[in-house]
């Protein structure tokens, strides 16, 4: 049996960075906050053997001087975006995702500085007011300057017509969103935005399959085992009663939402 990306890539460290690398894997194992992580990294299959083993030595050196899941994030940190790059040809034409509504008013209130000064809780409320609407009068200008994202941008796209909204292939319930696009753990009190944008209209950012690097120590993310795949897949959340199949994923530098489409939805339980 050939070995696998970690093991080949452990291969690649000297006795001490290793050992101190497995030994924070294996008591991680038995974590309840960080055993997936454990398990993914094992399982990982997008990073290219030389950032892989970047990834892992940074790691380890960082463990000198943090606590493990502190070394972790920091390693993931440097190493973000290594996945394999998708083809510009290939790109979707249009992406979406779903983020918390309370995080993209902040987004938008600190986007507003010296324009309009929104507080986040009146960016939250304009958000509400014209969720659905094609026309947000005095404050798209607010809605496209927000980025879409904190530093690192997940997005999900249709895999069967790239120019179509992904959303429309998806459930419009808060649950069924959340299922779908492995948004744990879910919470009926965690209200979401529901964001479709132009992928050319948002400057062509290069986008990437997602790896470990880029979930850092998100519990609900999962390594895709064929490594020639050009994007990630979600695994729905359990209990997933309506049977819904994995979503592509992939992740991009942060840009903001210049290419939205209108209208936006808010999405509660």
């Amino acid at each position: 049996m050939s070995l696998s990306a970690y093991q080949q890539t452990l291969a690649n460290l000297i006795d001490d960075a290793r050992k101190a690398v497995k030994d924070a894997f294996a008591a991680w194992l038995a974590d309840a906050d960080y055993c997936q992580v454990s398990r993914n990294v094992a399982d990982e299959t997008a990073l290219a053997v030389a950032d892989f083993t970047s990834l892992l030595n940074r790691f380890a050196a960082q463990l000198a001087s943090d606590k493990p899941g502190g070394a972790w994030k920091t390693a993931c940190h440097a190493h973000q975006l290594k996945g394999r790059p998708m083809p510009d040809a290939d790109c979707p034409a249009i992406l979406g995702r779903a983020k918390g509504l309370e995080d993209h008013a902040a987004a938008i209130a600190n986007a507003s500085r010296g324009r309009g000064d929104l507080t986040k809780e009146e960016a939250r409320k304009l958000l509400l007011k014209h969720s659905g609407s094609l026309g947000p009068l005095g404050f798209e200008i607010f809605l496209r300057e927000a980025p879409l994202g904190n530093y690192l941008v997940w997005a999900t796209f249709n895999p069967v017509d790239s120019k179509a909204n992904p959303f429309d292939r998806l459930p419009r319930t808060h649950h069924g969103i959340c299922t779908a696009l492995s948004l744990g753990p879910y919470k009926p009190s965690n209200t979401l935005i529901v964001l479709v944008w132009k992928h050319a209209d948002s400057g062509l950012p290069p986008l990437h399959r997602p790896t470990v690097a880029d979930a850092e120590t998100y519990p609900y993310y999962r390594p895709r085992p064929d490594a020639d795949a050009r994007w990630g897949l979600t695994e729905p959340l359990p209990p997933n009663p309506d049977g819904l199949l994995p979503q592509p994923e992939v992740v991009m530098p942060e840009t903001t939402s210049q290419g939205l489409q209108l209208p936006f939805r808010v999405v509660q339980a």
